[in-house]
């Protein structure tokens, strides 16, 4: 060939279109994990930002996620985004998002450490089914995928990357590839790790994590779309977990044995040393992210010299806007429950018409969703939404899994002071036309013993829903420092503390999610016996009859060791009775109390938080004789559990105020190091005279006291143990401290 032949064969070489030259089609393995899956996100964006092109995705457990959203369009930033939101924390974790907890119908909060269930199914069938509850996760893979799923009629070759991806069939040994349905149900399947979390059903079979048989899905990429060349992103770990914790041992009795190769002539593997995070670390996910971004960037030259194809993040960004724009909104036409019986099925349907309207959006849905489960009379709630073409809706169909109506709740609060009690309840909760429930709990501890009856009527409409109730509770306190574990009755008491009462709530409205409003009236018969300082033994006693109105109002996150979330309660109570001492005949009282208060917890930094509380109480009663009397009839400031047993009487007034400050640290997201430092003031204090009468001092607001305590608090799943060192001024001042496990608790009071 002359030097002219060889000039034009190269010219007309160069001018063939671009187009004509086959492009290699890319197909993209997203391996399992657990949470170091999210480092998937990280790599996509080292290979967007280099124009690395991907045909097709195929996807196992964590890699399954990853896979599917950023085949329903999502960019690794918005992975990352939803990653780091609340939402995906609370799904993570099973726990309800306090913010959607609808407090009306929500059960009254207990010391209850773990529940049984009460019916005819055997006793293996009530243990939980998993570690980490499915519920809140339900509702967020629909609100996800959803949409995704009606833009490709359920043919997961439509969507923006055609996906895949590989669930477990246990019960027949193999490996099940989903490429149609509903992409949600897919990807839930995929990532169900065993005992971590359910398995779900789809056409009657239980399916689990993918990883079980196929963690790095090559073979399905290979077997399904036949690209010319794949990239795979391995994150498991790189040996057999020697590590003998209880993940660690689960996934090596369930994995099978199996290849993570990339034969070197169908791609390139990246792999990615997250050894030394756990399947759980989903906090460390801005870390585990950056890990694989810099990974990918570190291959991305080794891949770019392998693979030719590019596309252009411009053009990338073009797709995914387009696919976008075309998902249909979530909006709903029907609502249908099954899994229950017709009442429980209808009472389902019914939460989802609180805003009166036939036609709802996915914001009502998700409100209706959380309506039901605030009850916490289902085991699960699985929900799914179908397109519904001809009528442009979608139709939502759920399936419950209800409790036994009857149930035995134990728990209780286990500390190294005078305060540990033990606590049992049975309950009943019925859902239909009206829901009413009804427990009987106990307490008994060795300073304290105490029982509640309460029951609950709830009805109307879901836009407009009222209740009533009834309480009787009795209850009986001593502060004495003696070390027996159990109350016992006839041991000398410095100071013992008896309630009776009944207590009618009239009725009770929601005000907004988060709070109730109620209205009661009750009786009620208060005793404290003491001994005054020359041994002579003495009983003030109250018969009182109540009209109270009350506000409650909470999102906090824990009973007893809050991080965030808000709570206010206030009452305005009205008290008619006769008051004594002793065998004397007594006399007549009457007064007005209003008390309240508030605690807010704000999140400054993921790792800090800060909590100011404020306490007040205004009373019109009058101030009893005898000063023994007088205070151990006030009122108490408590502001933690480790003080709620101690009988101080510098922190007691029939009017205060006080207001605190709660500085938290958040080492992890189960270990907490706070603080709570708190100013109490008497309105006026109580003071003894030289003969036993008592009087107010002189001046106002002029009698501070200061109570401080530093706690170290692990959350375990059921309770939380705490060790705690604090300091009180006043008369009793002094060093206490302790360590504690369970949830403190303890029976309502008639004037609180």
């Amino acid at each position: 060939m002359n030097l002219k032949t060889l000039i034009l064969t190269t010219l007309l070489t160069a001018t063939i279109p671009a187009a004509a030259v086959p492009q290699q089609r890319v197909g993209l393995v997203l391996s399992g994990g657990g949470a170091k899956g999210i480092a998937h996100a990280g790599v996509i964006q080292a290979l967007e930002e280099n124009d690395i092109a991907i045909d097709y995705v195929a996807g196992t457990s964590m890699g399954a996620i990853v896979g599917g959203l950023y085949s329903c369009g999502y960019s690794p930033e918005e992975m990352m985004e939803l990653f780091t939101s609340p939402q995906f924390s609370f799904a993570s974790t099973g726990q309800i998002n306090p913010d959607m907890v609808y407090y009306f119908s929500a059960p009254t909060p207990s010391p209850v450490l773990f529940t049984l269930s009460l019916g005819n199914d055997s006793i293996a069938r009530q243990v939980p089914q998993s570690l980490i509850s499915p519920v809140p996760m339900n509702y967020e893979f629909i609100e996800i995928f959803a949409p995704s799923t009606a833009r490709c009629d359920g043919d997961f070759n439509k969507l923006m990357v055609p996906f895949r991806c590989v669930a477990s069939n246990v019960e027949g040994r193999h490996k099940e590839v989903f490429a149609s349905g509903q992409v949600g149900d897919a990807i839930r399947a995929s990532m169900t790790f065993p005992i971590v979390f359910s398995p779900i059903a789809i056409n009657d079979t239980l399916l689990y994590d993918g990883g079980i048989y196929e963690n790095f899905p090559v073979e399905t990429m290979r077997d399904e779309f036949h690209p010319d060349v794949m990239i795979g992103v391995d994150v498991h770990a790189a040996d057999r977990h020697p590590t003998p914790t209880a993940l660690n041992q689960i996934s090596n009795m369930v994995e099978m044995p199996q290849s993570y190769e990339l034969p070197a002539d169908e791609g390139i593997k990246i792999r990615v040393n997250l050894d030394r995070f756990s399947l759980l670390d989903f906090p460390k996910a801005e870390e585990i992210y950056e890990i694989g971004y810099r990974r990918g960037l570190e291959m991305a030259d080794s891949i770019k010299s392998r693979i030719s194809a590019r596309r252009s993040q411009e053009e990338v960004a073009n797709r995914r806007n387009e696919f976008r724009r075309s998902l249909p909104e979530m909006r709903f036409g029907s609502v249908t429950t099954t899994g229950g019986t017709k009442a429980q099925n209808e009472f389902v349907d019914r939460m989802f018409m609180a805003h009166g309207k036939k036609i709802f959006n996915s914001r009502q849905a998700r409100d209706g969703f959380y309506r039901a489960v605030s009850t916490r009379a289902f085991a699960n709630l699985y929900p799914q939404a179908r397109f519904n073409p001809a009528t442009g809706l979608f139709d939502l169909s759920l399936r419950a899994y209800p409790k036994s109506p009857w149930s035995v709740g134990l728990g209780g609060y286990i500390t190294s002071s005078t305060n540990s009690m033990l606590y049992a309840a049975i309950g009943f909760n019925s859902l239909g036309n009206t829901m009413a429930d009804a427990s009987l709990g106990a307490w008994i501890g060795q300073n304290y013993a105490a029982a509640q009856l309460l029951a609950t009527v709830r009805l109307g409409p879901q836009s407009h829903p009222y209740s009533g109730s009834i309480q009787a509770v009795v209850s009986r306190r001593k502060f004495f420092q003696d070390e027996q574990l159990f109350f016992r009755t006839g041991s000398p008491d410095f100071v013992t503390g008896l309630e009776a009462f009944v207590r009618a709530y009239i009725l009770q409205l929601p005000a907004g999610r988060h709070a109730v409003t109620s209205l009661s009236a009750g009786y009620g018969y208060l005793h404290h016996r003491y001994y005054d300082s020359s041994g002579l033994e003495y009983a003030n006693n109250h018969s009182l009859g109540q009209l109270a109105l009350r506000y409650d109002y909470t999102t906090l996150n824990a009973v007893n060791y809050p991080t965030s979330g808000l709570a206010i309660h206030a009452a305005a109570m009205g008290l008619l009775g006769r008051t004594w001492v002793n065998a004397t005949p007594g006399h007549h009282v009457k007064w007005l109390q209003i008390s309240g208060n508030v605690a807010k917890y704000f999140n400054l930094h993921k790792h800090f938080a800060l909590g100011l509380t404020g306490e007040a109480m205004i009373s019109t009663r009058e101030l009893i004789h005898e000063y023994f009397a007088a205070i151990t009839s006030a009122a108490s400031f408590n502001p933690t559990p480790s003080s709620a047993n101690s009988f101080n009487v510098s922190f007691r007034a029939n009017s205060f105020i006080a207001a605190g400050v709660a500085p938290i640290w958040k080492a992890t997201s189960s270990l907490q190091l706070r603080g709570s430092f708190n100013i109490f003031t008497p309105w006026q204090k109580i003071e003894s005279a030289r003969d036993g009468s008592a009087s107010y001092s002189r001046g106002y607001l002029n009698h501070p006291e200061f109570f401080g305590e530093i706690a170290a608090v692990y959350t375990l799943p059921f309770a939380s143990l705490s060790a705690y060192g604090n300091y009180r001024t006043g008369i009793d001042h002094g060093w206490n401290c302790g360590v504690s496990l369970g949830v403190f608790l303890t029976a309502p009071k008639f004037l609180k």
